[in-house]
């Protein structure tokens, strides 16, 4: 009977190892402030705090793990640094009755890939990335503390709300042995801890300050359908109106461009401008029918078809498409 119960309570004890393998500690983060969300540049600043609760001392999961999608870490900054010993009151780690609470408070500019194509409507997910280092997920994860953390509710984003709040731990994959001879095929994966955060544009007068150019452009070029398309000089009235609105597109293109940076996809905003310019060299072809139509002597049929038919055609498809594509970006976000 005695060796039948040794027996139980070794087995209990290796039960008991194995539970607590990998070890863990609660981890949160509670986001202080959002700023310099710069889309040219790819990248945003924020402050937060950083919490970690762990049944050892020995355990710093602070002080191991690094920071993924740091911008610059010349903009990075760490204070607070401290670890105290606690009484577990939630019972988090039980049967131990105390834990070692460390915290500290970061600054760090980081890196955010925006996706601008349905600016000024669009919805972006804001990322902060921590990741172990020193022991690997059959070692050491992260324990989120979702009770705890969360965001500043009533922190200034100007332009921007902030719409959703997440924190997940991931175990990732690392297809290297990082040159071990003992290993002869990748094996590890890493404990990161994710914090998502969704936002979305509350504003939109950056984008009128964006297109009031090109949408003058455009009102500028459907005049040139209310003069006379007989002249034949180089500085008749006419060319120089629909080559003038051409120029203030192109540049009104580039002026975005450093606005919202550069991309390879195809923005609502560069939708309109391109629009714009086939609409303007649309104005040139029929300058160019209805010249010649009056020179064959059908000058009355040229008005006609340039303030009758081409103008309101001209004006109302092109009303037409910044409502469907403008809805669609609000539908999509």
């Amino acid at each position: 009977m005695i060796i039948i119960v040794w027996l139980f309570v070794e087995v209990s004890e290796v039960s008991a190892e194995t539970v607590l393998s990998p070890q863990t500690c609660r981890t949160g983060v509670y986001v202080a402030s959002l700023r310099d969300l710069n889309l040219a540049e790819k990248k945003f600043s924020t402050d937060f705090y950083l919490w970690s609760v762990c049944p050892f001392k020995d355990l710093q999961p602070l002080k191991s793990m690094k920071f993924l999608n740091v911008e610059d870490y010349k903009y990075f900054k760490a204070a607070y640094d401290s670890t105290l010993q606690r009484k577990d009151l939630p019972k988090w780690f039980y049967p131990k009755e105390n834990v070692y609470w460390s915290g500290r408070k970061i600054r760090a500019t980081l890196y955010q890939s925006w996706n601008v194509s349905n600016f000024p409507f669009d919805r972006h997910t804001l990322t902060i990335a921590l990741e172990e280092t020193t022991k690997n997920s059959s070692q050491f994860v992260y324990t989120p503390d979702f009770d705890n953390s969360g965001y500043q509710r009533n922190m200034d984003l100007d332009s921007w709300q902030i719409t959703s709040f997440k924190i997940v731990e991931q175990k990732v994959p690392y297809e290297t042995t990082f040159g071990d001879p003992d290993l002869v095929s990748p094996q590890d994966s890493y404990s990161r801890l994710v914090i998502s955060i969704g936002i979305k544009r509350v504003k939109f007068f950056s984008f009128l300050k964006l297109t009031i150019g090109v949408y003058i452009a455009f009102a500028v070029a459907m005049l040139s359908f209310f003069y006379d398309s007989d002249q034949t000089s180089l500085a008749s009235p006419r060319r120089a109106i629909y080559i003038g609105a051409l120029f203030a597109t192109l540049l009104n293109m580039r002026v975005q461009e450093s606005v919202l940076g550069r991309t390879e996809d195809l923005t609502l905003v560069d939708q309109i401008h391109i629009a714009t310019i086939l609409y303007v060299f649309g104005t040139g072809v029929v300058s160019v029918y209805s010249r010649l139509t009056s020179e064959s002597g059908k000058k009355k049929q040229a008005i006609w078809l340039d303030r009758r038919v081409f103008f309101r055609l001209f004006t109302l498809s092109f009303i037409v498409f910044n409502v469907i594509a403008i809805a669609h970006a609000i539908i999509v976000g």
